[in-house]
Protein backbone atom coordinates (compact mmCIF):
# COMPACT_ATOMS: atom_id res chain seq x y z
CA UNK A 1 0.00 0.00 0.00
CA UNK A 2 2.64 2.50 1.04
CA UNK A 3 4.91 1.51 -1.83
CA UNK A 4 2.17 2.26 -4.38
CA UNK A 5 1.82 5.83 -3.12
CA UNK A 6 5.58 6.24 -3.05
CA UNK A 7 5.74 5.02 -6.65
CA UNK A 8 3.25 7.71 -7.62
CA UNK A 9 5.55 10.35 -6.18
CA UNK A 10 8.48 9.01 -8.16
CA UNK A 11 6.76 8.53 -11.50
CA UNK A 12 4.39 11.52 -11.50
CA UNK A 13 0.62 11.54 -11.77
CA UNK A 14 0.07 12.58 -15.36
CA UNK A 15 -0.28 9.75 -17.80
CA UNK A 16 2.89 9.39 -19.84
CA UNK A 17 4.53 12.61 -18.57
CA UNK A 18 5.88 14.04 -15.38
CA UNK A 19 3.20 15.83 -13.40
CA UNK A 20 3.77 19.57 -13.06
CA UNK A 21 1.65 21.55 -10.58
CA UNK A 22 1.34 25.13 -11.81
CA UNK A 23 -1.36 26.14 -9.35
CA UNK A 24 -0.50 28.15 -6.21
CA UNK A 25 0.15 25.94 -3.22
CA UNK A 26 -2.51 26.00 -0.51
CA UNK A 27 -2.60 24.52 2.94
CA UNK A 28 -4.24 21.11 3.12
CA UNK A 29 -7.58 21.18 4.93
CA UNK A 30 -7.49 18.97 8.04
CA UNK A 31 -10.76 17.11 8.65
CA UNK A 32 -11.20 15.09 11.85
CA UNK A 33 -13.00 11.97 10.59
CA UNK A 34 -15.95 11.34 12.95
CA UNK A 35 -14.25 13.85 15.25
CA UNK A 36 -11.78 11.10 15.99
CA UNK A 37 -8.54 11.06 17.91
CA UNK A 38 -6.98 7.96 19.50
CA UNK A 39 -8.84 6.82 22.60
CA UNK A 40 -11.89 9.07 22.18
CA UNK A 41 -15.43 7.86 21.47
CA UNK A 42 -16.30 8.73 17.85
CA UNK A 43 -19.13 11.09 16.97
CA UNK A 44 -19.56 12.35 20.54
CA UNK A 45 -19.30 15.80 22.08
CA UNK A 46 -16.13 14.57 23.86
CA UNK A 47 -14.48 13.97 20.48
CA UNK A 48 -15.75 17.25 19.02
CA UNK A 49 -14.42 19.31 21.94
CA UNK A 50 -11.01 17.67 21.53
CA UNK A 51 -11.00 18.39 17.80
CA UNK A 52 -11.88 22.03 18.46
CA UNK A 53 -9.08 22.32 21.03
CA UNK A 54 -6.69 20.76 18.54
CA UNK A 55 -7.64 23.39 15.96
CA UNK A 56 -8.70 21.19 13.04
CA UNK A 57 -10.26 22.91 10.03
CA UNK A 58 -13.36 20.70 9.91
CA UNK A 59 -15.03 18.02 11.99
CA UNK A 60 -16.70 15.31 9.90
CA UNK A 61 -19.88 13.91 11.44
CA UNK A 62 -22.39 11.26 10.33
CA UNK A 63 -26.11 12.04 10.27
CA UNK A 64 -29.01 9.62 10.62
CA UNK A 65 -32.65 10.09 11.57
CA UNK A 66 -34.47 8.73 14.63
CA UNK A 67 -37.88 7.13 14.40
CA UNK A 68 -39.45 10.43 15.50
CA UNK A 69 -37.59 12.47 12.89
CA UNK A 70 -34.63 13.95 14.77
CA UNK A 71 -31.21 14.11 13.04
CA UNK A 72 -28.58 12.50 15.27
CA UNK A 73 -24.84 11.90 14.96
CA UNK A 74 -23.87 8.24 14.53
CA UNK A 75 -21.98 6.40 11.79
CA UNK A 76 -23.40 2.89 11.68
CA UNK A 77 -26.98 2.00 10.83
CA UNK A 78 -27.12 0.17 14.17
CA UNK A 79 -26.11 1.25 17.66
CA UNK A 80 -24.34 -2.05 18.40
CA UNK A 81 -20.69 -1.08 17.81
CA UNK A 82 -20.58 2.33 19.47
CA UNK A 83 -23.06 2.02 22.37
CA UNK A 84 -24.21 -0.44 25.01
CA UNK A 85 -27.43 -1.04 23.10
CA UNK A 86 -28.56 -3.07 20.11
CA UNK A 87 -30.78 -2.34 17.14
CA UNK A 88 -31.14 -0.14 14.09
CA UNK A 89 -30.89 3.60 14.70
CA UNK A 90 -34.08 4.38 12.77
CA UNK A 91 -36.12 2.14 15.10
CA UNK A 92 -35.29 4.28 18.17
CA UNK A 93 -36.95 7.50 19.25
CA UNK A 94 -34.61 10.24 20.40
CA UNK A 95 -35.57 9.63 24.03
CA UNK A 96 -34.70 5.94 23.65
CA UNK A 97 -31.36 6.71 21.98
CA UNK A 98 -30.46 9.14 24.77
CA UNK A 99 -30.62 6.28 27.29
CA UNK A 100 -27.70 4.50 25.54
CA UNK A 101 -24.08 4.94 26.61
CA UNK A 102 -21.98 6.05 23.62
CA UNK A 103 -18.72 6.41 25.56
CA UNK A 104 -18.21 3.29 27.63
CA UNK A 105 -16.55 1.35 24.78
CA UNK A 106 -13.71 3.89 24.80
CA UNK A 107 -13.09 3.68 28.53
CA UNK A 108 -14.75 4.25 31.91
CA UNK A 109 -13.77 7.94 31.82
CA UNK A 110 -16.25 8.42 28.97
CA UNK A 111 -19.11 6.48 30.57
CA UNK A 112 -22.38 8.33 30.25
CA UNK A 113 -21.59 10.03 26.94
CA UNK A 114 -24.69 10.20 24.78
CA UNK A 115 -25.39 10.15 21.06
CA UNK A 116 -25.62 13.87 20.20
CA UNK A 117 -28.30 15.40 18.06
CA UNK A 118 -27.29 17.46 15.06
CA UNK A 119 -28.63 20.57 16.78
CA UNK A 120 -26.54 19.89 19.92
CA UNK A 121 -23.49 19.49 17.69
CA UNK A 122 -24.15 22.78 15.90
CA UNK A 123 -24.66 24.51 19.27
CA UNK A 124 -21.27 23.28 20.49
CA UNK A 125 -19.11 23.60 17.37
CA UNK A 126 -20.26 26.78 15.59
CA UNK A 127 -19.97 29.26 18.52
CA UNK A 128 -16.42 28.00 19.15
CA UNK A 129 -15.41 28.85 15.58
CA UNK A 130 -15.51 25.27 14.34
CA UNK A 131 -16.74 23.97 11.00
CA UNK A 132 -18.62 20.80 10.11
CA UNK A 133 -18.60 18.37 7.20
CA UNK A 134 -21.84 16.38 7.19
CA UNK A 135 -21.79 12.80 5.95
CA UNK A 136 -25.51 12.39 5.44
CA UNK A 137 -26.41 8.72 5.36
CA UNK A 138 -29.03 7.76 2.80
CA UNK A 139 -32.37 6.53 4.11
CA UNK A 140 -36.01 6.71 3.14
CA UNK A 141 -36.94 8.90 6.12
CA UNK A 142 -34.04 11.37 5.90
CA UNK A 143 -35.35 14.94 6.16
CA UNK A 144 -32.85 16.98 4.15
CA UNK A 145 -34.98 20.11 4.43
CA UNK A 146 -34.80 19.92 8.23
CA UNK A 147 -31.01 19.56 8.13
CA UNK A 148 -30.62 22.63 5.91
CA UNK A 149 -33.09 24.57 8.05
CA UNK A 150 -31.11 23.80 11.24
CA UNK A 151 -27.91 24.97 9.55
CA UNK A 152 -29.62 28.26 8.71
CA UNK A 153 -31.09 28.68 12.19
CA UNK A 154 -27.57 28.48 13.64
CA UNK A 155 -26.23 30.98 11.06
CA UNK A 156 -23.83 28.27 9.94
CA UNK A 157 -24.23 28.21 6.16
CA UNK A 158 -20.63 29.37 5.70
CA UNK A 159 -19.38 26.93 8.36
CA UNK A 160 -21.03 23.72 7.17
CA UNK A 161 -20.31 21.56 4.13
CA UNK A 162 -23.01 19.07 3.20
CA UNK A 163 -21.76 15.69 2.03
CA UNK A 164 -24.07 14.23 -0.61
CA UNK A 165 -23.90 10.59 -1.70
CA UNK A 166 -25.83 10.82 -4.95
CA UNK A 167 -26.26 13.24 -7.84
CA UNK A 168 -29.93 13.55 -6.85
CA UNK A 169 -28.93 14.60 -3.32
CA UNK A 170 -26.51 17.20 -4.69
CA UNK A 171 -29.33 18.73 -6.74
CA UNK A 172 -31.72 18.59 -3.78
CA UNK A 173 -29.38 20.36 -1.36
CA UNK A 174 -28.50 22.95 -4.01
CA UNK A 175 -32.22 23.66 -4.47
CA UNK A 176 -32.80 23.92 -0.71
CA UNK A 177 -30.03 26.50 -0.27
CA UNK A 178 -28.00 27.75 -3.25
CA UNK A 179 -25.34 29.16 -0.88
CA UNK A 180 -24.54 25.96 1.00
CA UNK A 181 -21.33 24.16 0.02
CA UNK A 182 -21.62 20.56 -1.12
CA UNK A 183 -19.02 17.78 -1.12
CA UNK A 184 -19.58 14.79 -3.37
CA UNK A 185 -19.18 11.50 -1.53
CA UNK A 186 -18.98 9.66 -4.85
CA UNK A 187 -19.63 5.93 -4.94
CA UNK A 188 -17.28 5.45 -7.89
CA UNK A 189 -14.10 7.09 -9.10
CA UNK A 190 -15.61 7.82 -12.52
CA UNK A 191 -18.55 9.84 -11.20
CA UNK A 192 -16.73 13.19 -10.96
CA UNK A 193 -18.28 14.81 -14.04
CA UNK A 194 -21.84 13.94 -12.98
CA UNK A 195 -21.32 15.32 -9.45
CA UNK A 196 -19.69 18.53 -10.68
CA UNK A 197 -22.45 19.13 -13.23
CA UNK A 198 -25.05 18.59 -10.49
CA UNK A 199 -23.43 21.33 -8.38
CA UNK A 200 -20.84 19.71 -6.08
CA UNK A 201 -18.19 22.18 -4.84
CA UNK A 202 -15.67 19.59 -3.58
CA UNK A 203 -14.88 16.06 -4.74
CA UNK A 204 -13.99 13.33 -2.24
CA UNK A 205 -11.77 10.42 -3.29
CA UNK A 206 -10.90 7.28 -1.35
CA UNK A 207 -7.24 6.61 -0.65
CA UNK A 208 -7.72 3.09 -2.06
CA UNK A 209 -8.80 4.59 -5.41
CA UNK A 210 -5.59 6.61 -5.62
CA UNK A 211 -3.53 3.52 -4.83
CA UNK A 212 -5.18 1.61 -7.66
CA UNK A 213 -5.14 4.41 -10.25
CA UNK A 214 -2.44 7.00 -9.72
CA UNK A 215 -3.53 9.58 -12.38
CA UNK A 216 -6.95 9.98 -10.75
CA UNK A 217 -6.12 13.17 -8.84
CA UNK A 218 -4.90 14.97 -11.93
CA UNK A 219 -7.97 13.81 -13.86
CA UNK A 220 -10.23 15.45 -11.27
CA UNK A 221 -8.45 18.81 -10.97
CA UNK A 222 -9.37 20.06 -14.49
CA UNK A 223 -12.97 20.25 -13.28
CA UNK A 224 -11.79 23.14 -11.09
CA UNK A 225 -12.90 21.61 -7.79
CA UNK A 226 -10.85 20.90 -4.65
CA UNK A 227 -9.98 17.25 -4.08
CA UNK A 228 -10.30 15.83 -0.57
CA UNK A 229 -9.20 12.29 0.32
CA UNK A 230 -10.56 9.99 3.00
CA UNK A 231 -7.46 8.52 4.64
CA UNK A 232 -9.26 7.09 7.68
CA UNK A 233 -6.80 5.19 9.91
CA UNK A 234 -3.78 5.67 7.59
CA UNK A 235 -0.69 6.21 9.72
CA UNK A 236 2.10 8.77 9.80
CA UNK A 237 4.03 7.43 6.80
CA UNK A 238 1.04 7.32 4.46
CA UNK A 239 -0.19 10.72 5.64
CA UNK A 240 3.24 12.18 4.88
CA UNK A 241 3.08 10.70 1.38
CA UNK A 242 -0.43 12.09 0.87
CA UNK A 243 0.76 15.57 1.82
CA UNK A 244 3.19 15.41 -1.12
CA UNK A 245 0.36 14.71 -3.55
CA UNK A 246 -1.71 17.34 -5.31
CA UNK A 247 -4.71 17.24 -2.97
CA UNK A 248 -6.56 19.89 -1.00
CA UNK A 249 -7.95 18.13 2.06
CA UNK A 250 -7.56 14.95 4.13
CA UNK A 251 -10.18 13.21 6.28
CA UNK A 252 -8.17 11.44 8.97
CA UNK A 253 -8.64 9.45 12.18
CA UNK A 254 -5.30 10.94 13.35
CA UNK A 255 -5.74 14.72 13.07
CA UNK A 256 -3.01 15.45 15.61
CA UNK A 257 -0.48 13.45 13.56
CA UNK A 258 -1.53 15.12 10.31
CA UNK A 259 -1.31 18.60 11.84
CA UNK A 260 2.19 17.90 13.13
CA UNK A 261 3.29 16.66 9.71
CA UNK A 262 1.83 19.75 8.02
CA UNK A 263 3.55 22.06 10.51
CA UNK A 264 6.86 20.29 9.89
CA UNK A 265 6.36 20.54 6.15
CA UNK A 266 5.69 24.29 6.32
CA UNK A 267 8.79 24.71 8.46
CA UNK A 268 10.88 22.87 5.86
CA UNK A 269 11.24 19.70 7.90
CA UNK A 270 9.02 17.10 6.13
CA UNK A 271 8.80 13.61 7.68
CA UNK A 272 10.70 14.73 10.74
Amino acid sequence: MRSSIAAMLCTGLATGTEAVDKRPKQDIVVVAHRGLAPGLPENTLHAFRHALELGVDFIEVDLRMTRDGVPVIIHDDTVDRTTDGQGEVETFTLAELKKLDAGIHSGPEFAGARIPTFEETLALVIPMGGKLLLDIKSSSDLDCEKIVRLVGQHNAVKDVIVGARSVEDVKLFRSLNPDIRILGFMAGARDTKKFVEAGADIIRLWLKWIRLFSPLIEQVHPFGKPVWVTAGPAGREELAELIALNINGILTDLPDVLMTLLADSRAGHPNR
